[in-house]
């Protein structure tokens, strides 16, 4: 997961038009395929100014790099937004909240998590289902049973020298 933070300082003279306009991006922003999250928040300060924040929460980078054409450090905004503001600055952080199962489970979806599990059958019934052990379950599966008992008659377990067995 990537967070993209984009803040800025706007000019009390240009807070209605800016707003407008990025309420507007808003909306082509939340139809991108990969976006998780995004909120647009401001503060306003004693000088008349707003501070504005735009945090957007991506599932993958490639999914970022699609958005942004992979120009990471440009805003991607509506024509005439970015000369509205002073101090544009864009920030990216990478989430560490989210475990690896998790991170899979948001990008690949929980139906490819359940073929992953089983061998690549979607939708098995759970009573012949079985999981995939890959090399461990051929090699196990493939040795006879009496080399891997360890009294089998082949291989007969005896005390160590001078141990006497009760």
């Amino acid at each position: 997961m990537i967070l993209r933070v984009l803040t800025a300082r706007v000019p009390s003279q240009n807070i209605g038009e800016f707003n407008e306009l990025l309420r507007a991006q808003l909306s082509e922003l939340r139809e991108q395929p990969g976006l998780v999250y995004a909120k647009l928040a401001r503060r306003l300060d004693e000088d008349q100014t707003e501070e504005v924040v735009l945090i957007e929460e991506w599932r993958t980078t490639a999914d970022l790099f699609a958005w942004t054409g992979g120009r990471l450090n440009r805003p991607r905004l509506l024509r005439g937004t970015e000369e509205l503001v002073d101090n544009l600055v864009i920030a990216h952080y990478e989430a560490l909240d989210v475990s690896p199962e998790d991170l899979q489970q948001r990008v690949l979806g929980p139906d490819a998590m359940a073929v992953s599990r089983w061998d690549g059958k979607a939708n098995a019934d759970e009573d012949d289902a079985e999981p995939s052990w890959g090399a461990v379950d051929s090699d196990v599966s493939s040795r006879r049973t009496d080399e891997m008992d360890p009294r089998s008659a082949s291989d007969e377990v005896r005390p160590p020298s001078g141990v006497l067995p009760r």
